[in-house]
């Protein structure tokens, strides 16, 4: 069987949809935007810091880069963004009280 990365039909249609999507996604996000604080920090983390950070950042990288290239550089530009960090704080944060208060109640 062959490693999806080797998968020329799926590189293909990775650019198909990120090149398609880039303009549609703008206008959304951009309507979005404006209920940014009724969203609350899934939302925001989702929309902007994820899908729209790796849509972005993957048509700027396609540019000078492979799309496999592109869409390794997308993931660390989504990764890094504050609201994707934050969300993944709150959800450590959460696990972590989860299970202290569960150790707490052990005892």
């Amino acid at each position: 069987m062959d490693k999806w990365n080797e998968d020329e039909n799926l590189w293909s249609a990775l650019d198909d949809l990120m090149k398609n999507t880039r303009e549609d996604l703008d206008i959304f996000l951009a309507i979005m935007h404006r209920y940014n604080e009724q969203i609350g920090l899934l939302g925001n983390a989702v929309l902007f810091g994820g899908i729209g950070k790796l849509v972005m950042t993957y048509n700027k990288m396609r540019i000078h880069h492979s799309s496999e290239e592109s869409l390794a550089l997308a993931f660390q530009e989504m990764y890094n963004d504050r609201r994707v960090q934050n969300l993944m704080g709150h959800a450590v944060n959460t696990a972590i009280d989860g299970k202290v208060s569960q150790m707490v109640g052990e005892e």
